[in-house]
């Protein structure tokens, strides 16, 4: 169940943003100009590769993050030397907002104080 934690979150997540999407048509249209499929498409890439390396990596999640942070950005940067590809800014904002989010969901989940042996 731990693993479907973070999942479920995110699940929640978006269903909120849809519900208020659809409740304000202002918001809808704010939206729409501001978010395209592939900036979304960024965001749950980063989100759940970052889970992945976390859960199947026995690396610090500091180290993870940084490095999928860095590695968002060489990416982003080497599409605009593609003829058929562009780089992005949205999308790499996208890319750190889906690594934060898996970060600060993991940080929220971790015990305040933790118990001392006796």
């Amino acid at each position: 169940m731990k693993t479907r934690q973070p999942l479920i979150i995110l699940l929640l997540i978006i269903f909120t943003i849809m519900l208020l999407t659809f409740a304000s048509f202002d918001l809808h249209v704010i939206i729409e100009q501001s978010l395209q499929l592939d900036t979304i498409g960024h965001f749950l890439g980063f989100y759940f590769l970052t889970w992945f390396l976390h859960k199947n990596l026995s690396l610090p999640l500091l180290n993870i993050c940084l490095c999928m942070i860095f590695y968002a950005a060489v990416t982003e940067l080497s599409q605009m030397y593609l003829g058929f590809r562009k780089g992005e800014m949205s999308d790499f904002i996208a890319d750190v907002v889906g690594i934060s989010l898996y970060l600060t969901i993991v940080w929220l989940k971790r015990p305040l104080h933790k118990k001392e042996p006796r």
